[in-house]
């Protein structure tokens, strides 16, 4: 067996190879076969690729420099040229949008959201059904203030599972706007008008303002059979009112618009 014949076949068969994965890896189909597969035959590239070089050297410095006069050839100029360009742009960043290109072939993932809730607990004392309110608000709601009740199958109105204290307000200083501080006042039952016709009782639940983010409420209610649960938000003058029937699992709040609440969900503990 003559070994430049193996050197050179063996070389078309890695360049092969990671010709293959390496097109995978530019539309980033970053499987981790695909991945060791280039890097292995990479290094048998690298290993024959250098055992050629030796055994053609002579050629090799046949293409840089003629033979009688010495001279350096211009091929070798416009390779090295092209190498230095290459190299830099890739180093700099500069060929970037080149190498990412790719993208376009690439499946889109949808990133889960890392979503967190701030806990509240209501009613704790109470010996009714246990139940969580789990309430996840619009990116655009602002400042939110929310009162949530339970009423009958008859819509006749049971108990309140949350009312806060306080409820935020956008100062009036255009600074302290921009710096994301806001100012406190008692909560007003007007500023839910639905609430305030269906409640019995109009003291807080809580002593604090609603959460200007999602929040969970644990609390539980003296309703029996199948029974409503209902929220109110408020949001920069604009009111909705959410309602769902529960009769057990889980059910979802909606209201007509669905517009300052993104998901509420009424969980039967």
């Amino acid at each position: 067996m003559k070994r430049k014949n193996i050197i050179s076949l063996t070389i078309g068969f890695a360049f092969l190879a990671i010709a293959i994965t390496g097109i995978l890896l530019y539309i980033k189909q970053k499987s981790h076969a695909a991945e060791i597969t280039h890097t292995i035959f990479g290094l048998i590239f690298i290993g024959f690729a250098i055992f050629h070089i030796v055994n053609n050297w002579s050629s090799i410095t046949g293409y840089s420099k003629e033979r009688k006069s010495g001279k350096i050839q211009k091929e070798l100029i416009v390779a090295s040229a092209i190498f230095g360009v290459v190299l830099i742009g890739s180093v700099t960043e500069v060929f970037e949008p080149i190498a990412e290109a790719g993208r376009i072939f690439a499946k889109k993932r949808q990133r889960p959201e890392n979503l967190s809730f701030e806990e509240i607990k209501t009613n704790q004392d109470s010996k009714g059904t246990a139940l969580r309110v789990l309430v996840e608000k619009n990116k655009e709601t602002k400042m939110p203030v929310v009162a949530i009740w339970v009423e009958d199958s008859t819509h006749k109105f049971v108990e309140n599972l949350y009312v806060p204290a306080k409820e935020a307000q956008t100062p009036k200083s255009e600074e302290e706007a921009k710096e994301g501080k806001f100012e406190l006042s008692d909560f007003k039952p007007e500023s839910l008008p639905t609430w305030q016709a269906k409640t019995a009782s109009k003291l807080p639940l809580s002593e604090k303002d609603t959460p200007h983010e999602n929040f969970v409420v644990n609390s539980k209610t003296t309703a029996k059979g199948t029974f409503y649960v209902l929220l109110e938000v408020k949001s920069e003058g604009k009111t909705e009112v959410y309602e769902t029937k529960v009769s057990g699992g889980i059910s979802k709040l909606t209201s007509k618009d669905n517009a300052l609440i993104k998901s509420g969900l009424v969980e039967i503990l």
